[in-house]
């Protein structure tokens, strides 16, 4: 049946000549990690630090979760089950690895389901918010690179994750001395999915020129690299808690500047400093001390350069 699906879409994007093939590229685009990165962190560094603590854990240990679920079911691809299924080649690109669940709707279904959970928001923006979470989604099945299911699974995960984490980061807002209980349940996480992720055996299949389907070394990598961002946002939203205490308030101007800086040097260190990490350390943990730096300096390394700037007069 899923299959089936597919195809059906395959069959409307060709009678239709691709029209929309180019429209549903753009869309699929906001289920990227690093787009709902940028946007999770203006939320947290400019508009209000709470909500953007919400929105990022529950993005990142959605990501923890989706990479548990992807190595342990070890779905292939739906070009790969059935030949007939040719996705838009353009969506190829980031359509690696296994299919189940959806990583992009599972982005998508963290940040915009995020913010249409948030009651304080006008039903017509929350309503938005809602409908790109489907349009993601469907975006993925659209394009042929997921089936229906691996986009269902990853909105009620993404679901579970905002209600569960909603509820912690309360715990923790009645009871602030604990967070450290937080603190290293979230860090037991990530590492549990690095020592599954390095133990556990993965398929090796060939294709027809005689080519592993899905490098199991890949996926391993994959889930260090998930587990890293886990790891650095828990240490950086404690640090941040514990020593930095940065504000979000000031005039729009200062939010902006504030934002560009901040940026300008998560491009750099995105540009320079993650090279060298993963260079110097090769494979999965190379990974994970990359996404460990880059989403620390997100939850607490910007923090840092918001306070220094708000010394000067500038935010």
């Amino acid at each position: 049946m899923d299959i089936q699906y597919l195809l059906f879409l395959q069959d409307l994007r060709e009678a239709t000549g691709g029209v929309l093939n180019g429209a549903f590229g753009l869309v699929t685009k906001l289920g990227e990690a690093s787009v709902v990165t940028l946007l999770a962190a203006f939320v947290y560094w400019c508009i209000d630090k709470r909500e953007g603590i919400f929105l990022m854990m529950t993005l990142y240990y959605n990501r923890v979760v989706n990479g548990f679920l992807k190595i342990t079911a070890c779905v292939y691809r739906p070009w790969i089950r059935d030949a007939r299924v040719m996705p838009v080649p353009e969506a190829m690109g980031d359509a690696t690895g296994y299919s189940f669940p959806s990583g992009h709707s599972a982005n998508a279904s963290s940040f915009f389901g995020g913010l249409a959970s948030e009651k304080k928001y006008p039903k017509l923006f929350r309503g938005l918010m809602a409908a790109l979470v489907l349009l993601v989604g469907f975006s993925r099945n659209y394009l042929g690179v997921h089936t229906p299911q691996d986009v269902i699974v990853s909105i009620v995960l993404a679901a579970a994750l905002l209600l569960v984490l909603g509820r912690v980061l309360d715990w923790v807002d009645r009871n602030p001395q604990k967070d450290w209980i937080v603190l290293l349940a979230g860090a037991a996480l990530c590492l549990l999915l690095i020592v599954y992720a390095s133990v556990k055996g993965y398929p090796v299949d060939y294709d027809a020129v005689g080519e592993v389907i899905v490098d199991p070394a890949k996926m391993s990598a994959d889930s260090f690299k998930n587990a890293g961002m886990g790891l650095g946002f828990i240490v950086g939203w404690f640090l941040e808690r514990r020593f930095v205490n940065f504000r979000t308030d000031g005039k729009w101007y200062f939010r902006a500047l504030r934002f560009a800086v901040c940026i300008a040097v998560y491009e750099a260190l995105k540009l320079y400093a993650a090279p060298l990490i993963s260079g110097a350390v090769a494979g999965g943990p190379g990974k994970a001390l990359e996404q460990f730096a880059l989403i620390l300096y997100i939850t607490a390394g910007a923090p840092v350069i918001i306070k220094l700037l708000g010394k000067i007069g500038l935010s």
